[in-house]
């Protein structure tokens, strides 16, 4: 098969973030239509600052964690920079996820500026797939603990077949993650498919290293918590109180959704999920659009300092990599 020219790799890219665009806009066009967003607005305008400023701080206290997750998991098969190096990363990472239209151009942006470390740019790839494929996997275990639960609450029984199917198609992909190098050869070793088998073999090798694994699965495990703290702090900032155990069932399946690679960033596809989820719960769908607005706002913000960081080249200023990690390069 030969591989796409350049001009087909660009009409491809334009054609995708094309139809992003459009279900971005139809999206946020339904929820228009059909609720107040004035009132959304007013909600929004009414925020309590302090706990903004809590969001905030929560979100930045995950980037935290990922980083050091991020180490433990790059550091079992290459020199790592140091989760300190990684944070800065991250943050870059984080602002480029918010302002390009692909939800993973942060990751290619991490992965270029790992290279720029001395990080080979297999290892560094792999690394980053494997620390978003274990926030994944723990999201996915969080689900189906809090499914029965979830399942009791929902109201319709399209609701209902709604969540179990995207259980089912989460469970999928994990099971495809893990499972992908033991397809048979000619089919394993085609050149789409090669990378994430080898994939599928490095998530399992880190199994072998008990401790690591302990503390990746605790650290991901911290991460999904900071993430429904967050969600609960920007509902409540608005005066909608739910509790922590109702937005530990809400946000496994919106966040599950909001992976769907059909906006931008998310936007859209999260709102209209999370009006969803939280009308089963009595709120109002404003103040469901206030909640999520809130916190891509937030999110934005977050990622500010990335942006700030990568202008100033201070994720690579100072490489710390030993000489030795050059030879990775070819990873």
């Amino acid at each position: 098969m030969r591989p796409r020219s350049k001009p087909g790799r660009r009409v491809i890219k334009i054609l995708s973030t094309s139809i992003r665009l459009l279900v971005t806009v139809g999206l946020v066009a339904v929820l228009a239509a059909r609720f107040d967003l004035g009132q959304a607005a007013s909600l929004m305008g009414h925020a309590s600052l302090p706990l903004l400023a809590m969001t905030l701080t929560v979100l930045w206290a995950a980037n935290l964690i990922v980083a050091l997750r991020w180490h433990l998991i790059l550091s079992a098969a290459a020199p790592s920079p140091g989760p300190a190096t990684l944070l800065k990363l991250v943050f870059v990472g984080l602002f480029f996820n918010q302002v390009l239209p692909t939800g993973v151009g942060g990751d290619a942006v991490r992965a270029w500026r790992c290279s720029r470390l001395g990080i080979g740019l297999g290892p560094a790839v792999r690394s980053i797939l494997l620390d978003r494929a274990w926030g994944y996997a723990v999201l996915v275990i969080l689900y189906v603990a809090v499914l029965p639960s979830l399942l009791r609450v929902l109201p319709e029984t399209w609701e209902r077949v709604g969540v179990v199917a995207v259980l089912a198609a989460a469970l999928v992909g994990l099971l495809a993650l893990v499972s992908l190098d033991r397809l048979p050869r000619p089919l394993s070793d085609l050149r789409v498919i090669a990378p994430f088998a080898e994939l599928s073999r490095q998530s399992r090798r880190l199994f072998m290293y008990p401790r690591r694994c302990g503390a990746v699965l605790g650290l991901s495990f911290l991460t999904i918590a900071l993430s429904i703290i967050a969600f609960k702090l920007i509902a409540d900032s608005i005066g909608s109180r739910l509790s922590l155990g109702t937005w530990t069932m809400v946000v496994p399946p919106v966040t599950l959704i909001q992976l769907l690679p059909v906006s931008l960033a998310g936007w859209g596809v999260r709102e209209t999920a999370l009006v969803v989820a939280l009308g089963s719960f009595g709120v109002p769908a404003e103040a469901a659009l206030a909640t999520s607005i809130l916190l891509g706002l937030c999110m934005i913000l977050a990622g500010l300092p990335g942006g700030l960081i990568w202008l100033a080249g201070w994720d690579i200023a100072r490489p710390r990599l030993p000489p030795r990690a050059r030879t990775l390069r070819s990873g």
